[in-house]
């Protein structure tokens, strides 16, 4: 809308009538007051009218103040039906005041941001800003450009006429005033965002206080926003449990790439799975992988020198780090999975070191799934290009000073496909993206009726001032009587370091079970026989549904990490799994020969009865019979008392010459003899 111009004056009249026009404007103007009137624009055009409800719906939702450069940003939403015209509104930090321009219209659901600087914006978040503060190619906003304080301010919505709409405050702010009360905020770190929180409905909290601000996750710049679904799933699926299956499963799926190999693992320290990734290579088919480039301890030299062997092979590595100018999206990228020709995909709970995947069957217990399913591939290739990508700023191509081939892979035989089954749901679960939805893992626990086993490497029953919500919706299930059942991680470094608390959680969890009288119970597998230590983080629901994840059930497995689950229905793989985790439970081994006890009664007694059965068959064609050569034919003979013998029940039989076996001749020709007797 361009501004509305002066009125012209067309003197037809005559100097007479001008005269007059001349008289009329003096009078009504102010310099009648005496003083020199001060130049100001023209008047801003009023801004369109919406309903009270429309404008009240006009909320701050997201400020970015930590910023790693200088794309800070403030983000307006219309959570309303109607359009508003935000002409003449501003934002302001109360050190400088931005406003937005001209036909600012915001649709209704709609959302406007801004950012200081528009170019810097787009090239973090692969995405436009709508204006700018400062600098970049966005529309400018008019007036000054905001310095959000990372340790605490405060950002403030105003309409045309300066009344305060929305407010957020931060840190040590120490703002009180319309649309804030109460305590500040808690301050985000760095590349953290602060995002007003929504209820089940998806409606807005406006409670003009923090804890609108202040929910469970945790958002950085750049990050992905995956929508929970669905799944219908129609391939085979094949369990895979550590250690007892080793590592050939994960080598044969791996070999039988044939066009592309994408890998994406919190760490790669094993040589002969490095080895197996590098031949693919060299097989042509176009491989990529990514690493986490600041694992907890650092990067190991072994997992420099496979990257090293893989960069030697033509492999594109690349590290999900942070930088001093680039914000890392993801706490850890602490995903395991791989996809083979977009055709199938494999999911776990292991790193793909020694441990995790044992040539000695000695290591981790854990739990994975390969999904011989298209449709899942194709989506877990979609969030492999979005951590991937290389214009991502935290997605740093690998380099390494040393390249040297890796050994020739072990010989295996590829991954043997199956053909398609009935179509069953699946549903992935994404951290931090999809892992609190309520149709996810939520949905697990509510679908129990009868019993639920849980495998953790570790669990927090507490996520900083608020419960665990999935232990919650365990005591949840108990309480309707469903058996649950929770393994934790008993080795030296979870109970006994100064970092191991699983001992403390499992006192808290047992003592709330037993004050509630609920049937749920907290146990620890202490490494034994193969196990060195449960690294799991699946969960089998009434021998039905599985989960199989990288999720550790903590605050920030769940809510920072780059985490990759699959939640599935398969009789087979929960069988493997539950009695896998059964056998944990009690304390056996279930690799060996004692993993072949029997400790199901009901099939204990079917192999007791099957036995006894079988028994009685075999004395009853064993019963006492003629046993000659030739049937009932009698055998003449002399005895020692040289008396005639016939073929009668409970007689001695004297085999006939040539069926008797001769004694072997010993030295000197004599026949061999023991005792005096000959040996035949």
């Amino acid at each position: 809308m361009a501004a509305l111009e002066p009125p012209r004056v067309v003197c037809a009249q005559g100097p007479a009538l001008a005269a007059t026009f001349v008289a009329l404007v003096l009078a009504t103007s102010p310099l009648w007051a005496g003083r020199e009137a001060e130049f100001s624009p023209p008047p801003r055009p009023a801004p369109a009218l919406f309903s009270e409800d429309a404008i009240g719906g006009v909320l701050l939702v997201r400020v970015y103040a930590s910023a790693a450069r200088d794309d800070e940003f403030v983000e307006v939403a219309n959570a309303g039906s109607e359009s508003v015209d935000l002409t003449g509104w501003s934002v302001t930090d109360r050190e400088a005041t931005a406003t937005f321009p001209l036909d600012s219209i915001l649709p209704a659901s709609g959302r406007f941001l801004v950012t200081r600087n528009s170019t810097s914006y787009a090239a973090d978040a692969l995405t436009s800003a709508d204006f700018t503060f400062d600098q970049g190619e966005a529309r400018r906003m008019e007036g000054g450009v905001l310095r959000l304080a990372d340790n605490g301010d405060e950002v403030l919505l105003r309409d045309p006429v300066g009344v305060v709409v929305d407010a957020y405050a931060w840190g040590d702010s120490s703002y009180q005033g319309p649309g804030w009360t109460g305590r500040p905020a808690i301050r985000m770190g760095r590349g953290e965002i602060a995002v007003r929180e929504g209820d089940a409905r998806g409606t807005w909290l406006d409670r003009d206080a923090a804890g609108d601000w202040e929910g469970l996750r945790r958002y950085r710049l750049g990050q992905s926003t995956f929508a929970p679904s669905v799944i219908p799933v129609d391939g085979a699926m094949t369990g895979i449990l550590s250690p007892d299956d080793g590592d050939l499963p994960l080598l044969s799926f791996l070999s039988s790439a044939e066009r592309s190999l994408e890998v994406s693992v919190y760490t790669l320290t094993s040589e002969r799975i490095g080895s197996v990734v590098a031949a693919a290579a060299h097989r042509h088919v176009t491989v990529r992988v990514l690493l986490d480039g600041a694992p907890v301890g650092g990067i190991e030299d072994d997992e420099h020198g496979i990257v090293g062997g893989l960069l030697f092979a033509g492999v594109d590595v690349r590290w999900l780090v942070g930088g001093s100018d680039a914000v890392k999206r993801y706490r850890f990228l602490h995903a395991k999975y791989a996809i083979v020709d977009a055709r199938a995909a494999w999911v776990g709970s292991e790193n793909y070191g020694s441990t995790g995947f044992p040539h000695d069957h000695k290591g981790n217990r854990g739990w994975s799934v390969v999904v011989e399913d298209a449709h899942v591939a194709t989506i877990l290739r979609t969030v492999f290009e979005a951590d991937f990508d290389p214009r991502r700023p935290d997605s740093i191509r690998a380099v390494e000073a040393t390249r040297q081939p890796l050994p020739p892979p072990p010989s295996i035989t590829a991954w043997s496909y199956r053909l398609p089954g009935p179509k069953r749901p699946a549903h992935l679960a994404i951290a931090p993206d999809t892992t609190l939805d309520a149709d996810g893992i939520f949905d697990v626990f509510r679908s129990a009726q009868h019993r639920l086993s849980i495998e953790a490497f570790y669990f927090e029953d507490r996520w900083g001032q608020a419960p665990n919500p999935f232990l919650e919706a365990a005591f949840e299930a108990a309480r309707r009587g469903v058996s649950v059942r929770i393994l934790l991680d008993g080795s030296w470094a979870s109970v006994e370091a100064e970092s191991g608390t699983n001992d403390d959680v499992l006192a808290r969890i047992n003592g709330r079970a037993r004050n509630e009288s609920v049937p749920l119970e907290v146990r620890l597998l202490e490494p034994r026989g193969a196990i060195q230590r449960l690294h799991n983080k699946g969960m089998v629901a009434d021998g039905r549904v599985v989960l199989v994840s990288s999720m550790n059930w903590a605050l920030g497995s769940a809510t920072e990490n780059r985490e990759v689950g699959i939640i599935f229905e398969d009789s087979a793989v929960a069988s493997k799994f539950e009695s896998a985790f059964d056998a944990d439970w009690d304390g056996r081994p279930t690799a060996g020969p004692d993993g072949w006890r029997i400790e199901d009664p009901l099939l204990l007694a079917g192999v007791y009865a099957f036995v006894g059965i079988a028994s009685g068959l075999s004395l009853r064609k064993l019963r006492v019979m003629n046993k000659d050569i030739k049937p009932r034919g009698s055998v003449r003979t002399r005895g020692p008392a040289r008396a005639p013998f016939r073929g009668r029940r409970g007689e001695i039989r004297v085999l006939s010459a040539e069926l008797v076996a001769e004694p072997r001749p010993r030295a000197r020709g004599r026949p061999r003899a023991r005792r005096g007797r000959e040996e035949a």
